[in-house]
């Protein structure tokens, strides 16, 4: 009777710990064990990346820039003649949601959205059915008219369409900053001491 009374209790914070899903972990989207936990398009509160960085719904992300040759033509009209143009769009972002894209077709976000800030909406858990032992991430910012969602969230940052603020630096970002500061300590910009101090905090980054 202990025992199953027991195995009833563990079956009912498992149920719960998926209802109150509160943080997606990046780092757990290829773990079987978790991702069986959450049903398709379970929606959470936070964001937490491989980097240790945590981003909430209500925060903001920065829109990069195009990362390939996702392009497409758009007819200007003038008063006697129209002419056609090409357009740098974002290769994993697109405008709207994917519900609506499944019926009207995907519209990738234009280039002229490079640089804006955008308020988090939606943390979204997608995988392709019951039984997947993978999962991916969907998420859709708060944008006047028309959301915005981020197709691939992995390629989007890797290739700079889209920059995470709270971003830990890198070993080479920390390299590129320690040479900034040499060249300032180099020109009489900052002191010796507060060149050591920059140092010191970013020779623990690089490798």
């Amino acid at each position: 009777m202990k025992k199953i009374l027991l195995l009833g209790l563990l079956g009912l914070s498992i149920k719960i710990s998926a209802q109150n899903a509160d943080t997606l972990f990046v780092s757990k989207l290829k773990d079987a064990e978790w991702v069986k936990l959450y049903q398709n398009s379970t929606k959470f509160n936070v964001l937490k990346f491989a980097d240790g960085s945590v981003l909430k719904l209500g925060e903001k992300m920065t829109l990069g820039k195009p990362s390939g040759t996702n392009q497409s033509n758009q007819q200007m009209a003038g008063m006697f003649s129209s002419t056609n143009h090409t357009v740098n769009n974002f290769s994993y972002i697109m405008l709207g949601r994917m519900g609506a894209a499944m019926l009207s077709g995907i519209t990738f976000l234009p280039e002229t959205f490079k640089g804006r800030e955008v308020e988090l909406e939606d943390i979204k858990f997608v995988k392709r059915n019951k039984k997947a032992t993978e999962a991916g991430v969907m998420i859709t910012f708060n944008n006047p008219g028309m959301d915005i969602t981020v197709l691939n969230l992995d390629a989007a940052l890797q290739y700079g369409e889209l920059i995470n603020q709270k971003a830990a630096m890198t070993s080479d970002q920390a390299l590129a900053e320690l040479q900034k500061a040499k060249t300032k300590l180099d020109l009489g910009v900052i002191t010796q001491e507060e060149y050591d101090v920059i140092k010191k905090e970013l020779v623990k980054i690089i490798k």
